[in-house]
């Protein structure tokens, strides 16, 4: 939220910065800006004595390079647990890639004995307190202008533009999921159990209206992880996962279909994978009701059906945030390559992941139910 009166629902980068331009304090070497958790430079990451006086059982170096910042066990010893992040402080390095780790470690690093922790780039401002706010973030549920007026009464810190942007993207991911569980839990007991409810009449289905599509996508006990299996071999994740390749590789995913592609989308592409074995495929496609997916639909379900049909093979479908988007084009292919009616795609994957298709797409979705003709008796 914006600091002002009249407060913004988003804040932009430049709103950002201004808070950040709040701060007063002058940049010291090393400051405590969390309970057991300290902010630094690389001159204090490099000395053991200082180190070992304050107690540093942790060491996060996100400046781990050649040409920066080298830490291993054998300089800090068996009695400093070491992670290094070979970030670049860049306006093209993707840092969110590493912020559920880093988080992870961080939190970890606190629950161990005697625990503190120590978060370090080469000056201290942009790589270490990013991952020091994605950690705030995701373990103590703040939203980042929150988490920057907590560090920032504690150390200056100016993370770059485009560390600030990925940080305002996992905001805005964070704020659509907690609506989501808002909206469950407030339908969950207006459910309709009428005998007509969801295209049942006497004995035959027809596609229910968009409202009680709707309804059932809210009731379903499905995740919200950065990415969830929703078929065998088919998953639907957001962007983070989508630019994890140590996670796809982990998970031998060996197709990725980017219902987001573009230079304002999520504009991975061919080139991002090269480094893999992943096979590449892109609808740019925009998040809005107005936009129509459906000429998308077909040639979307063939990469899927192409990706689970080939031996090992696994498929991403993501978006930004694994919600809208990718979550149409598997239920199209569904409905297209498994023969499911289209209440019955939504059941299948909202058993396994909390997806919500935007108005104008679930009209598409429905336009295609109907047109493949089916009726099932009830």
């Amino acid at each position: 939220m914006a600091c002002t009166n009249s407060r913004k629902e988003y804040m932009s980068v430049k709103d950002l910065q201004k808070v950040l331009d709040s701060c007063k304090l002058g940049l010291h070497q090393i400051d405590e800006v969390w309970p057991n958790i300290y902010i630094s430079n690389v001159g204090i990451a490099q000395n053991r004595s200082t180190l070992q006086k304050l107690g540093i059982t942790h060491i996060l170096n996100a400046a781990h390079s050649k040409r920066g910042s080298i830490g291993d066990k054998k300089y800090y010893g068996t009695s400093v647990v070491y992670c290094g992040i070979p970030a670049d402080d860049s306006t093209h390095f993707d840092l969110d890639v590493y912020f559920k780790p880093a988080a992870d470690f961080i939190h970890k690093a606190l629950h161990a004995p005697d625990g503190k922790v120590l978060v370090h780039c080469i000056m201290g401002m942009s790589r270490s307190s990013t991952l020091v706010l994605a950690y705030l973030m995701l373990y103590h549920d703040m939203s980042l202008h929150k988490a920057i007026k907590r560090v920032i009464q504690k150390r200056a810190i100016y993370p770059n533009r485009n560390f600030l942007a990925l940080l305002l993207d996992l905001d805005l991911q964070r704020k659509r999921k907690h609506r989501t569980d808002v909206l469950i839990r407030q339908v969950e007991s207006e459910m309709p159990r009428s005998s007509s409810f969801l295209g049942c009449t006497e004995d035959r289905y027809e596609t229910p209206p968009a409202s009680e599509l709707q309804r059932l996508l809210w009731i379903k006990p499905g995740s919200s992880s950065h990415l969830d299996e929703v078929r065998p071999g088919i998953y639907i994740g957001d962007m983070y996962a989508a630019k994890n390749k140590r996670l796809l590789q982990s998970l031998k995913i060996t197709h990725v279909l980017n219902a987001a592609h573009g230079k304002f989308n999520v504009n991975t592409g061919v080139s991002y994978y090269r480094d893999t074995n992943i096979t590449y495929h892109c609808v740019e496609a925009f998040d809005m009701s107005s936009f129509d997916l459906s000429p998308f639909f077909y040639s979307s379900a063939k990469f899927i059906k192409s990706a689970v049909s080939t031996p090992g093979g696994k498929v991403l479908v993501h978006c930004a945030m694994g919600l809208s988007r990718s979550s149409t084009l598997v239920l199209a292919y569904l409905m297209i390559h498994e023969d499911m009616m289209l209440v019955e795609a939504i059941k299948a994957v909202a058993e396994h992941r909390n997806i919500c298709p935007n108005s104008g797409f679930m009209e598409q979705l429905r336009e295609l139910d109907q047109k493949l003709g089916r009726s099932s008796a009830v």
